[in-house]
C-alpha cells in the first residue's frame, strides 16, 4: 500500500511540474532534438540511420506539444508559426485556442 501512495505521489509532483515548465522544456527540447537530428543528416550524409529521424520526429512532437500546452494554459498561442501550425485542416479539431 505504501509503494502505490508513493507512485500516485510522485506521478502528481510529475503532472504538477508538466504544467507548470512543460510548455517551455517542450519548445525548447524540441527545437534541440530537431537541430541535433537534421545536424546528423548533414554530418552522415546519404547513410544517417534511423536514430535523425527518430530525433527529428520527437523534436517536432515536443516542440508541437509545448505550444500546445501554452495554449492550453493561457489562451492564446506563444506565436504565429506555433498556430499556423495547429491551423492545419488535420490537426485543427486539437487545437486548444481558436
Amino acid at each position: 500500500m505504501n509503494g502505490l501512495v508513493f507512485l500516485l505521489a510522485v506521478g502528481l509532483m510529475v503532472l504538477i511540474l508538466l504544467w507548470a515548465f512543460g510548455s517551455v522544456v517542450g519548445r525548447v527540447a524540441g527545437v534541440l532534438l530537431v537541430l541535433d537530428g537534421l545536424g546528423g543528416f548533414v554530418v552522415h550524409g546519404a547513410m544517417p540511420g534511423w536514430r535523425y529521424v527518430i530525433e527529428l520526429g520527437a523534436g517536432i512532437g515536443l516542440w508541437m506539444f509545448g505550444h500546445w500546452l501554452f495554449a492550453a494554459k493561457h489562451g492564446v498561442w506563444r506565436s504565429r508559426f506555433g498556430r499556423a501550425v495547429w491551423r492545419s485542416p488535420v490537426l485543427v479539431w486539437m487545437a486548444p485556442a481558436p
